[in-house]
């Protein structure tokens, strides 16, 4: 009877410390995350400039941010760096804030998204430079040009089109546009999410056409 009692106790003793030892763990993993600290880099386009991105908010360019976005710009007429995947859209403003920004369209952000599902037949990397021009009275767009950069692949090209023309700017400084002209940059992020059947399917239908 003695025997049996200890064993319980023996056993009742390890998964105490079992218990312990996983919330242990956990606590430090929480840790090791909340840990995590990005170190500030200087803005884009200097440290006067500030940064927005594609919710309108300001945001700080740190060592977490993507390079595309981090890395120094030597052109004063880019105010715009996009990256957008199947996945996700992220923009950054880095020029111009004060006097005109991009409003916020999560829905159109999406819509673009959704355009790129179909090319998820690869992993490739696409960019593209655009030179938007606006009206000197209105502000509205006026004209559309690939600048210096155009993408590899045609259909990405309409998308990058269909995405810089899309855009509603808001300028902050009465009704004459200070801003009438602007460079985005974009990148573009394609993922293999295919399977060979789904492959093999897209090249009958294209074969069909």
């Amino acid at each position: 009877k003695i025997m049996i009692e200890r064993g319980i106790n023996l056993k009742s003793f390890f998964l105490i410390l079992l218990t312990v030892f996983i919330l242990n763990q956990c606590a430090s993993d929480n840790r090791s995350v909340d840990s995590i600290t990005y170190t500030k880099l200087k803005n884009p386009a200097g440290d006067s400039e500030k940064i927005l991105d594609e919710k309108g908010e300001v945001v700080e360019n740190n060592s977490g941010e993507p390079k595309f976005f981090s890395k120094e710009s030597s052109d004063t007429q880019e105010y715009f760096r996009v990256i957008i995947s199947s996945d996700s859209y992220q923009l950054r403003q880095i020029r111009g804030t004060e006097n005109v920004m991009r409003k916020p369209d999560l829905g159109g952000d999406q819509l673009i998204c959704d355009e790129l599902k179909k090319f998820n037949l690869i992993d490739f990397v696409d960019d593209g430079i655009v030179l938007v021009k606006l009206n000197g009275e209105t502000g509205k767009l006026e004209n559309f040009n690939f600048h210096t950069r155009v993408p590899r692949i045609n259909d990405i090209a309409k998308i990058i089109q269909n995405d810089a023309t899309r855009w509603n700017l808001e300028h902050k400084k009465g009704n004459i546009p200070v801003v009438t002209k602007y460079l985005i940059y974009y990148n573009i992020i394609l993922k293999n999410k295919s399977n060979r059947e789904e492959v093999k399917n897209k090249l009958k239908r294209e074969i069909r056409k």
